[in-house]
């Protein structure tokens, strides 16, 4: 299985991955590649199951997608300019006029 790893945000939407139970005919492609992470082959397994059609799994492409699709949202949101608090409780004392700014609300 071969998903794609990149990540577009927040400049594109990003694929949808999509998973389903495998067909009973690829239980030796899973079975294989089974052994080779039993046996800490684990550059040979990735690189057997990304040259199979058709099988589904959580393989190192799909979290290195989903890692890559984290690290754009963080980036994206530590980058992203903080927000004006929208509200705010003030009590005026007698002689005070409130400071009133664009977008706020008083309770």
């Amino acid at each position: 299985m071969l998903c794609n790893t990149t990540s577009h945000y927040p400049d594109g939407v990003d694929t949808m991955l999509f998973f389903q139970d495998n067909d009973l005919e690829k239980t030796d492609i899973i079975d294989t590649y089974n052994n080779l992470i039993a046996q800490d082959k684990y550059t040979e397994a990735s690189a057997y199951i990304n040259q199979q059609d058709n099988v589904y799994g959580y393989f190192a492409d799909f979290f290195n997608a989903i890692e890559n699709r984290i690290y754009n949202l963080q980036k994206y949101l530590l980058e992203k300019p903080p927000k004006k608090q929208p509200f705010i409780y003030y009590e005026l004392q007698d002689d005070e006029e409130p400071l009133l700014d664009e977008g706020m609300f008083w309770v």
